[in-house]
């Protein structure tokens, strides 16, 4: 049971009740971290480094259920996830519940070439794994990287956010990692 219960953990067989099977997965990870609260011990691998992550509950090992994502920066979407800051509702709902230290984080696939669509990717690795076992609330991954907002809807932010406190920073101030991020000139500068 114990080698059985470890082969589900690393995702390569993945036990449905439903059925009373086994589901051979063709997604293995390509590398597994564990302690999500030293999230520093995985920042010199993954800063600056796109893919496809998942982030893994395990805390019941015959209901394993994970959140498929990626990004740019597989660093700072996971420590986004990690903090709660612009991240799925489901997955932070569950840790909450079972506490970080039951999670893990898996990585799928690692690129260093930004003309990779992740999207496609992400959607594939997603489709790979059964729905009912995700957190994800779509079967099929999407971005708003490169999104233009019509003049309709600046126009409609623009009257949302005449009135201050309605702005989403309202009360808020940038902590010192935001602040020296900010505060760089020229292209160092994220937001130029």
């Amino acid at each position: 049971l114990e080698s059985f219960i470890e082969l589900c953990l690393n995702n390569i067989f993945l036990y449905s009740n439903d059925f009373k099977s086994i589901f051979m997965c063709t997604i293995i990870p390509l590398k597994i971290y564990a302690d999500l609260y030293n999230y520093k011990n995985f920042r010199s691998d993954l800063h600056k480094i796109g893919g496809v992550y998942g982030i893994v509950n395990t805390y019941d090992p015959k209901n394993i259920k994970q959140y498929i994502g990626s990004s740019k920066d597989l660093y700072h979407r996971i420590l986004d996830h990690i903090k709660g800051n612009d991240s799925n509702s489901r997955l932070q709902r569950s840790i909450a519940k079972y506490s970080i230290e039951n999670f893990k984080v898996y990585i799928y696939y690692i690129h260093s070439d930004p003309s990779v669509i992740l999207t496609d990717i992400e959607t594939e690795v997603i489709q790979s794994f059964p729905f009912e076992n995700l957190y994800n609330y779509k079967k099929e991954a999407s971005s708003m990287l490169g999104y233009k907002h019509t003049l309709e809807a600046i126009k409609k932010m623009r009257l949302r956010f005449k009135n201050k406190s309605n702005h989403p920073m309202f009360g808020k101030t940038h902590d010192k990692f935001a602040l020296a991020k900010i505060s760089k000139p020229g292209a160092l500068n994220p937001m130029y």
